[in-house]
């Protein structure tokens, strides 16, 4: 009897899914476990807020900057500026595994960008405005030593709010 392999590869490709899926349950529920699903709200004057696991504690901070930790995991903020350089590059040689993303927050234009490093391993940084034009609202970076850092990152990225009102499209 023939062996019709369109079966075989449907069988493969749906057992990826679930194995997939699985995997996407596992990790999230360790990030939950992880952060016993506490979060704290941080405000930031009145400019914007977000919230971090319980268990970081504020490190150094001024009007326009400040940092959290917690173990190897280091957060940083900056109000009306960019910690991300200027470059005709966006993406530099000792980037490893870069992804960048657009997105909005609050209605304001934000760009997000993952990579691994040597020196900080896993780093996501959040740029709020037009980075492009250096109008950057809000910077947030996000290192740590292990790639969940970067869905740690991601989640902290979407709870930011602003309780101003977005600028007018220009």
């Amino acid at each position: 009897m023939p062996h019709d392999s369109s079966k075989s590869t449907n069988l493969v490709g749906w057992l990826f899914g679930i194995g997939f899926f699985l995997f996407s349950l596992a990790t999230t529920g360790a990030l939950t476990m992880q952060n016993d699903g506490k979060w704290q709200r941080i405000a930031v004057d009145d400019l914007f807020s977000f919230q971090l696991p319980q268990g970081f504690v504020k490190g150094s901070r001024t009007d326009e900057r400040g940092e959290y930790y917690k173990d190897d995991t280091k957060l940083v903020f900056v109000w009306g500026n960019s910690e991300s350089g200027p470059f005709e590059k966006r993406r530099q040689a000792w980037m490893n595994d870069y992804h960048e993303t657009t997105t909005r927050l609050g209605g304001r234009r934000a760009l997000i960008r993952t990579y691994s490093q040597a020196k900080h391993g896993y780093v996501a940084e959040l740029n709020v405005g037009n980075w492009d034009k250096g109008e950057v609202q809000l910077y947030m970076r996000v290192e740590g030593n292990d790639q969940s850092t970067l869905e740690l990152a991601n989640q902290i990225f979407k709870s930011v709010t602003f309780p101003i009102p977005p600028p007018p499209k220009s």
